[in-house]
């Protein structure tokens, strides 16, 4: 039984993104003008953040489930300019590729880091340019 539980923590840990990457990250998000009103909504189209620029917000970098990045969607808008919508994606993480690649963690390529999604990081900064109406 002790074999099975050192096996099982070594094979948790073995996934590289999981061991360097947090599952959520800071994100700030600015315009070109101050006080942009702003809705963030996730992929399934829950808001998860109102407020106003500049700010920096927490967000998860992945929805539960298996290989399952998040997206979100930002609307701004501000009287005497045109709403703006921009998208903070994810991209993959250096360590899942190279680290797994590297230390030769097939576990953590399949199964540790697509389950935990601290393979998947976002955007490091949202920028929304807004135009004045005409």
């Amino acid at each position: 039984m002790k074999k099975l539980v050192i096996i099982i923590c070594l094979y948790w840990l073995s996934g590289c993104a999981t061991v360097m990457r947090d599952s959520s990250q800071i994100v700030p998000i600015q315009a070109n003008v101050d006080d942009v009103d702003i809705e963030i909504t996730n992929s399934d189209g829950a808001t998860v953040y109102r407020g106003k620029t500049p700010t920096t917000i927490w967000l998860k970098t992945a929805k539960k489930g298996y290989f399952s990045p998040e997206t979100y969607y930002v609307k701004a808008s501000k009287n005497g300019y045109v709403t703006q919508y921009t998208t903070i994606n994810w991209h993959i993480s250096n360590w899942y590729w190279f680290g797994n690649l590297v230390f030769g963690f097939i576990a953590g390529w399949f199964f540790v880091d697509p389950l935990t999604g601290k393979m998947y990081y976002l955007d490091d900064i949202a920028t929304i340019n807004m135009p004045p109406s005409s």
